[in-house]
């Protein structure tokens, strides 16, 4: 009981009264800047309000039902302005909330009070989040004016509201898990607006894809919509209204936005604690957690449900194209969980190629472990998911893409743990981890089109075949069913050549030490 109290008092003083976002509250309003920022936004604002309304009051004859119209894009040009606004705004304000404290070098003066990382990166997102919030509140007038003109109801905007907001949580905890991760503010600046481009470009695809499937359904009045399709700024205004349907239930959309925004922001704060804090410590143990958490709900529920859609020859497949492709993204995190160097923090350190024990801790004994809980996990809950949302058995051949993709990582694990072993230094050891990446699986593409030509769509075998990601690329559907072998054999191969690179860099590491140890003797 003094437990749950302890906790509900921490958890209250890291939102309520935060230390860090009080101070930075006080520096953003600090002096004329802000005012002169708020005057100039409005000025934005309002400018393009009365030319917006300008061009729909001009025409006199115009019917009700186009006026209403007219006043309905009205409103919609001015969230789409504040969409641009959330858009532009918010990474400025946390890209280099940490990264310029690192180099003033004020963060081990942070931490060396009592103060966790959780509580600096809150207090961080808090100010950059109300900063959002007072461009939003600022902007009433002229969305005040959108309802009582007729072009929308108080309900709308304030959903609207909270839709961007959330847009503005979700690129707030990016932006500062970058911020954790780059060297410096010019660097911190332009990855925050590149990560904010791929999210606003991937979001407004999945909104505009959801709306498109279900209207061509359903009509253009179908409120029934994808919930991700909520997590775009630019379409907020179309999904304000709309749900999904839970179990027989309406759920409004906005709701499960902001759960995902929560998620997603939690995820990123425990990525950036990670990075801070000094040993790892419990914020690398929660990021582990929680990362196969919400891996495994996605594989469960997202991929059981697009296997309802493919035919019962290609599940299969299609199945192993959602595993592999769908865990492409972890060599974002493979060279930071891989690789290893005596000239990084202690918990970098080489402890040995396998550690069940470290699975949680972040160290490189625990890579693969943690890797093998990943993928492997994921294949269970997508073969799961399959059977209990979408009452789909995959058959014995999904095995194979299962062990093409495990031996694929386990192959880049021992590529990382290789250069380690016999590179100086631990950046250097992931540049050609990476540098490996784009050698064996991206390079290779343009060149065999240009070679093999239109040969990639043809049945049988050919010169594609020599392409490690071949069994998991379109083109030759028919003949994917022969193919079967080819993806166990590559997926054994990986697996074979995984265990001998990692050998030999065991093998150098040994060697290593002996020398290190013969070298202490003499001296000795």
């Amino acid at each position: 009981m003094n437990n749950f109290a302890n906790w509900i008092t921490q958890t209250k003083n890291v939102y309520i009264g935060n230390a860090t976002a009080v101070r930075d509250y006080r520096v953003q309003l600090r002096g004329n800047r802000s005012v002169l920022l708020f005057g100039m936004y409005l000025i934005l604002l309002i400018g393009t309000a009365m030319i917006t309304y300008s061009n729909t009051a001009h025409n006199e004859t115009m019917s009700v039902v186009d006026a209403q119209r007219s006043l309905r894009q009205f409103y919609q040009v001015i969230m789409w302005l504040l969409a641009g606004v959330v858009a532009i705004v918010t990474p400025a304000l946390s890209a280099t909330a940490v990264v310029t404290e690192r180099l003033r070098q004020s963060l081990d003066l942070v931490f060396s009070a009592p103060v966790s990382p959780r509580y600096y990166l809150v207090g961080k997102m808090i100010s950059s989040y109300r900063y959002t919030w007072m461009l939003l509140v600022l902007s009433l007038p002229v969305t005040a004016a959108c309802v009582v003109l007729g072009g929308a109801s108080w309900s709308d905007v304030l959903v609207t509201y909270l839709l961007l907001s959330f847009h503005a949580l979700i690129i707030t905890s990016i932006s500062l898990l970058l911020s954790t991760v780059a060297a410096k503010p010019v660097a911190a600046i332009i990855w925050s607006y590149a990560a904010t481009g791929v999210y606003l470009a991937g979001a407004s695809g999945l909104a505009a894809a959801g709306m498109s499937i279900r209207w061509m359904a359903h009509g253009s009045a179908a409120n029934e919509l994808p919930f991700y399709g909520a997590l775009s700024p630019f379409l907020a205004t179309n999904y304000s209204s709309s749900y999904s349907v839970i179990s027989g239930f309406h759920v409004p959309n906005w709701i499960l936005a902001g759960v995902a925004a929560l998620l997603i922001s939690k995820i990123c704060l425990l990525g950036a604690g990670s990075l801070l804090a000094p040993s790892g410590g419990l914020e690398t143990k929660g990021l582990r957690i929680f990362s196969l958490i919400y891996l495994y709900a996605i594989f469960f529920y997202g991929g059981g449900t697009a296997l309802a859609t493919v035919s019962v020859t290609e599940r299969g497949m299609f199945a192993g194209y959602l595993l592999a492709w769908g865990l492409m993204p972890l060599i974002l995190v493979l060279p930071s969980i891989t690789c290893f160097g005596y000239d990084a923090e202690r918990r970098l350190r080489p402890n040995g190629p396998l550690s069940l024990k470290s699975i949680l801790t972040g160290t490189p004994g625990g890579a693969l472990p943690y890797m093998a809980a990943l993928i492997l996990g994921s294949a269970a809950m997508l073969w799961l998911g399959g059977k209990i949302v979408s009452d789909v058995t995959l058959p014995a051949t999904y095995g194979a893409y299962v062990t093409y993709t495990f031996g694929l990582w386990a192959f880049f694990w021992s590529v990382g743990r290789f250069a380690s072993s016999f590179l100086t230094g631990i950046k250097a050891a992931r540049t050609a981890l990476v540098g490996a990446f784009m050698l064996l699986l991206v390079i290779p593409a343009p060149f065999l089109s240009a070679v093999a030509g239109r040969e990639f769509s043809e049945n049988g075998y050919n010169v594609w075949d020599l392409y490690v990601l071949r069994p998991i690329l379109g083109g030759g559907m028919s003949a994917y069913h022969d193919r079967t072998s080819l993806t166990l054999f590559y997926g054994v191969v990986f697996l074979v050549i995984a265990g001998l690179v990692s050998a030999a860099a065991e093998a150098n590491l040994r060697k290593q030490k002996q020398i290190k140890n013969a070298g202490n003797f003499a001296a000795a």
